[in-house]
């Protein structure tokens, strides 16, 4: 019988020895483990963000829309893609512009390619060069033409879901990303609620849109035909072949809070605004409230002028008809048109277009009737009281 070579006897392990094998048996589980983890946590690519209520949402598929048919509305426009910045939109942004501009910063004075390429790499804006759209009315003397009809881009923009067109002389103060989440319809805008006529018209101020070349291309063949002469000098158009589109089908926006107009602030009577003639005016809770304010104090110089001399005591909230000290409505609406000029300065570097003569530039104004634009003469502020920090004038430079 063949003796068992020293070598072939059976091993006896210690106590240690077995601990540490099975530890690193154990090691391929562990490597397996922490590498599953790491791809559940790891932030992949194309991944949709969701809401609080589990609703995921692919913000690829929407877009703010914004327009610029000259100098002023470009800045205007970058201020609005400011705003979305700023309020956190997650949606893309697009910029409509003229095709013969370009992004060339030439000099220092080339304000417009400045303002372009901010739009493009610092608020994120997909730059489109486009032929203004135009519309022509004849008066007298001349042709007059209508290029802010170029809004109706946004209906171009067919690769988006939905599209939320807006005006740039307009001030945002919260985000608009909800709008996209409505229910499906082609279009919804809030109504002009200040208006006698009822319905009250739909205003373009903010429209969104179900993008559609084929909407697009209907209006154009409206637009050739030419338009009503006091539409297309007080831009109104849009707001003409619009209301004639969807006045019976648009879903309507509450102008709480997506239609504040700084004229409300001069108002002694807000049930049409509030939406219930019950409930009492808070001026500081309207505008807490508020995400859109546009600007409309007709015949009040818009925004970007600077206050004519006289302007100011006439056109200001009167509180209540107090004579003096001031009131929230008279803050809120002043502090309206100061941050309004402030932003151009700090993010257009431009300066407030010099102040016209009031009394020339109201009876110009006078002179156009406008339509969707007046007040109802009975809830205007009579003349406020002169203020001791008189009327701001300033000459600029751009």
């Amino acid at each position: 019988m063949r003796r068992r070579r020293s070598d072939e006897l059976p091993r006896f392990e210690t106590e240690p020895e077995r601990r540490a094998w099975r530890a690193r048996r154990r090691y391929p589980y562990y490597i397996g483990g922490f590498v599953f983890v790491c791809w559940l946590l790891y932030p992949r690519h194309g991944q949709v963000p969701k809401t609080g209520g589990g609703l995921e949402i692919n913000w690829l598929n929407y877009a703010y829309s914004v327009y610029a048919t000259d100098s002023a509305s470009l800045c205007h426009a970058v201020l609005v893609l400011d705003a979305l910045s700023r309020y956190g939109s997650k949606a893309d942004r697009v910029l409509f512009y003229p095709e013969h501009w370009d992004t060339t910063v030439e000099s220092s004075k080339d304000r417009d390619s400045q303002l372009l390429v901010l739009a493009r790499e610092v608020y994120k804006a997909k730059l489109h060069p486009v032929h203004p759209l135009q519309v022509a009315g004849r008066t007298k003397e001349q042709w007059v033409w209508d290029e802010t009809v170029t809004k109706l881009m946004a209906f171009s923009l067919e690769y988006y879901d939905r599209v939320i067109a807006l005006d740039s002389d307009l001030t945002l103060l919260g985000s608009l990303d909800e709008l996209f989440l409505l229910p499906q319809t082609p279009m919804a805008m809030s109504r002009a609620y200040w208006t006698d006529s009822k319905p009250w018209p739909l205003l373009t101020k903010l429209m969104v849109i179900k993008p559609s070349l084929a909407e697009l291309e209907k209006f154009k063949r409206r637009m050739e035909g030419g338009g009503d002469t006091t539409l297309v000098q007080m831009h109104r158009y849009d707001m003409e072949i619009l209301n004639e589109r969807y006045e019976d089908s648009a879903l309507v926006l509450p102008q709480r809070p997506y239609a504040l107009r700084t004229a409300e602030f001069r108002q002694h009577h807000h049930a049409d605004y509030l939406g219930d003639a019950d409930e009492e005016w808070d001026a500081e809770r309207a505008y807490k409230e508020a995400k859109v304010v546009h600007f409309s104090d007709y015949p009040l110089p818009p925004p970007w002028y600077m206050w004519p001399l006289g302007s100011l005591e006439e056109m200001q909230p009167d509180c209540g008809g107090s004579h003096e000290g001031t009131c929230a409505e008279r803050r809120i609406w002043k502090h309206l048109y100061d941050d309004f000029r402030h932003r151009r300065k700090d993010v257009c570097k431009l300066l407030s277009v010099p102040a016209p003569d009031w009394a020339s530039f109201k009876q110009q104004q006078q002179q156009q009737q406008p339509l969707y634009n007046m007040t109802k003469s009975e809830d205007v502020s009579p003349t406020a009281a002169k203020v001791s920090d008189g009327a701001l004038v300033a000459s600029a430079t751009s």
